[in-house]
């Protein structure tokens, strides 16, 4: 037997050319296929793919393998290294990104040759396939992934290929997809045109269904907890400004921490996705949580403001319970009549400034009319001190004196130590330091000025726009955290409402 099997293979070699195609010259060549899945390894949402695992079959008939029957051999089952020997169709998968044949123990491939010259040649691969998907409406999305099967060289005048119908597919109920449910698949039959000819193509298609319960778990859920958590800061006392705004600030720094996990997990598509709008919407929730403290902190303040009469009182620096009760209001410590004439910030810059000028015209003239006597001998009156912002304490007969008493020591001498005359050089030099001094308090005072006129014409520009813009007044401000505590719970679950009803149907229609 072994022997006749050797001389049987040997015969079949002899005259058997592996370039050319079986029938040769004549009519297509027919070639069936089936595939059997052997495991959904992986879907890439980033890259567009799957893993594939499966064996893929071939059958065709081939008349120069033929034998007599009176050989008692009606099959052959052969290694796959036999396959180098005979001719082999040329299938390819036509959106493989990448594929590898398992070889553990051995290469993972069949060849079984029939007494009639049918073969059927079978192999084992993993197979990494392109995937378009439309993430519309991811992560309640559905996809169609395929499997595209193609003759490399021959076109469909010499090889026609078609599905081994009935069973063509196989496994497909037992494979086990990650985040997917296949909900079915379908076969195809179609003809490729390109440049080199016209070329028969299989597609195998599945339908996938993505499995909502991971994202519900990793990303819903903590984004609906998250809003939840902003509407807390609604039941803290308006006055807690530190708890509030710590409150807020966090939970908008947290749904952008999720947007970015969910963005580093899908491609960078242009159109917008479902789960886009979902953490767009909640995080506009967050935000208006924390835009809502700001109006009642505003309305709170501005009222009180409006009671305490506007101006009559200092300005405090501090906006909390503790800074108002520590502040010093002078107006309560001190006798009426004493704050009068007391000069603001602005005018007493102004008056400064003047006095300067005046003062250092005075000086000049001086210098000038008394250039011929000893000037070192002479006593000069002091300054006047530039009043304080702080209202003097006593008045009239208690007064106390506002002049300074330390003498004001010239800079430069105005007489030289040789003979008492006066030196030409200081006397030169004195005149120009106090004219370049004056010139600068004249265009400080122009600069004041010009500021005080700016402020006043910009305030002036505010009080008439708060006549044409009408102004809300909130009586109590308790009630934007109340009716606050009610629009927002409603307005998100209206808007889930929505949004799960639609994408739900959508899906369904997919």
């Amino acid at each position: 037997m072994y022997s006749n099997a050797s001389s049987l293979l040997s015969d079949l070699l002899s005259d058997y050319d592996i370039r050319l195609r079986p029938g040769f010259g004549g009519d297509a060549l027919l070639l069936t296929m089936d595939i059997i899945i052997a495991s959904f390894d992986s879907i890439s949402e980033v890259d567009m793919d799957y893993t594939l695992t499966m064996y893929l079959h071939q059958y065709w008939t081939d008349e120069r393998l033929r034998w007599n029957n009176e050989i008692p051999i009606d099959e052959m089952t052969l290694s796959g290294e036999f396959s180098q020997n005979i001719w082999v169709p040329d299938t390819f998968l036509a959106n493989d990104k990448h594929s590898y044949l398992h070889e553990v123990t051995e290469r993972n491939k069949m060849l079984r040759i029939n007494v009639d010259g049918k073969v059927a040649y079978g192999m084992r691969l993993t197979s990494t396939l392109s995937c378009s998907m439309n993430l519309r409406n991811f992560p309640l999305d559905s996809q169609n992934c395929t499997v595209e099967i193609e003759s490399y060289g021959y076109t469909t005048s010499e090889v026609l290929m078609k599905w081994n119908y009935p069973l063509a597919v196989h496994g497909v109920e037992q494979a086990d997809v990650p985040q997917f449910t296949i909900t079915g698949f379908h076969t195809e039959d179609s003809i490729v045109s390109t440049a080199t000819g016209s070329y028969q193509r299989l597609s195998l298609v599945f339908q996938l269904r993505r499995s909502v319960g991971y994202f519900i778990f990793q990303t819903y859920l903590p984004c609906v907890l998250i809003v939840m958590l902003s509407w807390v800061s609604f039941w803290i006392n308006h006055e807690a400004t530190s708890a509030r705004v710590a409150l807020g600030i966090t939970t908008v720094l947290t749904m952008t921490t999720i947007s970015t996990g969910v963005r580093q997990s899908l491609p960078r598509i242009s159109y917008v996705k479902s789960i886009d709008i979902y953490l767009v919407m909640c995080f506009v929730f967050v935000f208006a949580a924390l835009l809502e403290y700001a109006a009642v902190n505003y309305s709170y303040w501005g009222r009180e403001r409006g009671r305490g009469g506007g101006g009559n009182e200092w300005p405090v620096n501090g906006a909390n319970k503790e800074d108002r009760e520590s502040a010093v209001n002078v107006q309560k410590w001190v006798p009426s009549g004493l704050m009068d004439g007391v000069p603001q910030p602005q005018d007493r810059r102004v008056e400064a400034l003047e006095e300067a000028m005046s003062s250092s015209n005075t000086g000049q003239n001086h210098d000038t009319n008394s250039t011929t006597t000893k000037s070192s001998n002479t006593e000069t009156k002091p300054k006047k001190r530039s009043s304080s912002p702080i209202p003097p304490l006593c008045r009239s007969g208690n007064t106390i004196n506002e002049e300074s008493e330390t003498p004001d020591y010239p800079r430069y001498s105005a007489t030289s130590l040789k003979g008492g005359r006066p030196h030409a050089s200081l006397n030169h030099r004195t005149h120009h330091l106090r004219g370049s001094h004056t010139a600068r308090a004249k265009r400080r005072m122009t600069l004041a000025r010009m500021n005080v006129s700016m402020k006043q014409s910009i305030s002036g520009v505010g009080r008439r726009a708060r006549k044409v813009i009408p102004s809300f007044r909130v009586r109590d401000v308790n009630l934007i955290d109340k009716y606050s505590r009610v629009v927002f719970p409603v307005c998100f679950v209206v808007f889930n409402l929505f949004y799960w009803s639609y994408y739900m149907m959508a899906g369904a229609t997919a």
